[in-house]
C-alpha cells in the first residue's frame, strides 16, 4: 500500500511528465479503439448484408454435392415436393430454429422486347421472408433497404425485384413488363411473363447488373417442378448457430437425408473477402502503433528515471533494494497505463456519438451499397488494447528503473540531472 501510495505521489510530483504518457497511452488507446471499433462496425454491416439482404440466413441446406456440382447440373439436386416436406418437418422440429424456407435459383435470358441479357434469380416465399427481414443483426433490426415481394396478394406471384444495373441496362422502369426465358428440369424451353414492382441495389457488383429477386411459386412454375433446391434457416439464438446446424445435419442424417450443410459467411459474395483484408489492415496498424506507443513510453519513461537519479541514488543509500525501487516504477507505469486507458474510453464514446450524429456513409469494397461509418466495440477487443497498453507501460519502465538501479549508489548521488 506504502508502494502505491510513494508512486502516486511521484506521479503527481512529475506533472509534465507524467501528462505527457498518460496522453501517449490514451492516444494509442484512442487510435486502435476507433480503428477496431470502425472494422467491427463494417464487418457487422457486411453480415446483415449478407444474411439479410442476400437473404442467405443463417445457414443453408442442401443436397450433398450441391455446392460443387449444383450450378453444373442443378436438375440432379433438385428435392422432390414430399422430401422438401420431410426435410423443412425435420429442420423445424428444433426449438432454435425461426425460419425454415425453400429455395429456387434460375438463370437464362432476359428480355424487355427489344434487348436481352443473361440473368440469375433467386426464388423466395414472401411470407418467409418477411420474417428474414426482421431477423436481428448484433442486437438491431433493418428497418429500410430491405427488399422483397407482395404477400398480400396471390395474383400478384409474377411481380418480381430486379438489380439497378440491370434496369438500366435494359432501360426498364417500375411498372414494365419483361420476359424470362429459361429451360426447364427436363431441358425443355420456357418463358413467363413478368412485371417489375421494385428495382433495387443488391449490394453487390457481382449480382447488381443480373439478378431479379422472384416468388418461389413462379419460378417452380417455370422451372416445372414442385420441389426445391435448397432450404435457408434462420436461428433464433444466434449464439448457438453452430450448435443447431449440428443438431439439424445429425437429425436429417438419421433420416437417410444425404445433405450437406453451409453457414453463411462460407456462402456470401463478399463477406470472407473484405473482413480478410480489413483483418490484415488492422493487424499491421495495429503493430505499427504499438510500437510507436511502446517506443515513445520507453523514452518518456527513460527521461522520467534520469530526471530522478539522485532520488534513486539516495534511495539505495537508505537500504532500498533495488527490486523496490523498479517496483515503484512500475507501479508508476501501471498507474499511468491505466489512467490512460479510462481517460481515452470516454474519448472513444464521443467520437462514436458523433460519427452516429453525422450520418457518414461509404461503399466498402467487394460491395456495390453503402455502409455507415460508425463504431462497434466488443469488449474483448478493448480489453485486450487495454491490458496491452498497461503491460507496455509496465515493461517500458522496468527496462527504464533497471539501468539507472544498476550503477553504483555513489555514482547516482554525484550525477547531475
Amino acid at each position: 500500500m506504502n508502494n502505491i501510495v510513494f508512486a502516486l505521489r511521484n506521479i503527481f510530483r512529475n506533472k509534465k511528465r507524467s501528462v505527457v504518457t498518460i496522453f501517449t497511452i490514451c492516444l494509442g488507446f484512442t487510435a486502435l479503439g476507433v480503428i477496431g471499433g470502425m472494422l467491427n462496425n463494417i464487418f457487422s454491416r457486411l453480415k446483415e448484408q449478407a444474411i439479410v439482404n442476400e437473404k442467405l440466413g443463417h445457414f443453408t441446406i442442401s443436397k450433398e454435392g450441391f455446392s460443387e456440382n449444383g450450378k453444373i447440373s442443378p436438375q440432379d439436386y433438385l428435392w422432390t415436393k414430399k422430401e422438401l416436406e420431410d426435410i423443412k418437418a425435420i429442420v423445424k422440429s428444433n426449438e432454435n430454429v425461426a425460419i425454415a424456407t425453400p429455395r429456387l435459383s434460375l438463370f437464362g435470358i432476359i428480355s424487355n422486347g427489344n434487348s436481352s441479357t443473361i440473368f440469375i434469380s433467386e426464388a423466395i416465399v414472401p411470407i418467409d421472408d418477411e420474417q428474414l427481414s426482421k431477423t436481428s443483426i448484433d442486437g438491431r433490426i433493418k428497418e429500410k433497404g430491405v427488399v422483397s415481394l407482395p404477400t398480400s396478394n396471390n395474383n400478384k406471384k409474377d411481380v418480381v425485384a430486379i438489380s439497378a444495373e440491370l434496369s438500366k441496362n435494359l432501360k426498364i422502369k417500375e411498372g414494365d413488363n419483361l420476359t424470362l426465358l429459361t429451360s426447364t428440369k427436363d431441358g425443355i424451353a420456357n418463358a413467363l411473363d413478368i412485371s417489375v414492382g421494385q428495382i433495387y441495389n443488391t449490394g453487390n457488383p457481382g449480382t447488381n447488373d443480373k439478378f431479379v429477386l422472384m416468388n418461389f411459386s413462379s419460378a417452380q412454375e417455370l422451372y416445372d417442378t414442385e420441389g426445391a433446391q435448397r432450404l435457408v434457416v434462420t436461428v433464433k439464438d444466434f449464439s448457438k448457430l453452430e450448435t443447431t446446424q449440428d443438431q439439424v445435419f445429425k437429425a436429417l442424417k438419421q433420416k437417410g437425408f444425404k445433405v450437406e450443410s453451409k453457414t453463411w459467411d462460407k456462402i456470401s459474395l463478399s463477406y470472407g473477402k473484405v473482413k480478410t483484408m480489413f483483418g490484415v489492415i488492422f493487424r499491421v496498424l495495429s503493430i505499427i502503433i504499438s510500437f510507436i506507443v511502446l517506443l515513445t513510453l520507453l523514452n518518456t519513461m527513460q527521461m522520467n528515471v534520469n530526471e530522478r537519479t539522485k532520488e534513486i541514488g539516495t534511495l539505495g543509500a537508505m537500504g532500498m533494494l533495488k527490486k523496490n525501487i523498479i517496483k515503484i516504477f512500475c507501479l508508476e507505469g501501471l498507474i499511468m497505463g491505466i489512467f490512460g486507458c479510462l481517460i481515452a474510453i470516454p474519448i472513444l464514446l464521443l467520437i462514436k456519438l458523433l460519427l452516429q450524429w453525422l450520418n457518414i456513409t461509404f461503399i466498402p469494397p467487394v460491395a456495390s451499397s453503402e455502409v455507415l461509418i460508425g463504431l462497434i466495440f466488443k469488449a474483448p477487443t478493448v480489453i485486450s488494447v487495454f491490458v496491452m497498453f498497461v503491460v507496455a507501460s509496465v515493461v517500458s519502465s522496468f527496462f527504464a528503473a533497471r539501468r539507472i538501479t544498476n550503477q553504483r549508489i555513489i555514482n547516482s548521488l554525484n550525477q547531475s540531472n
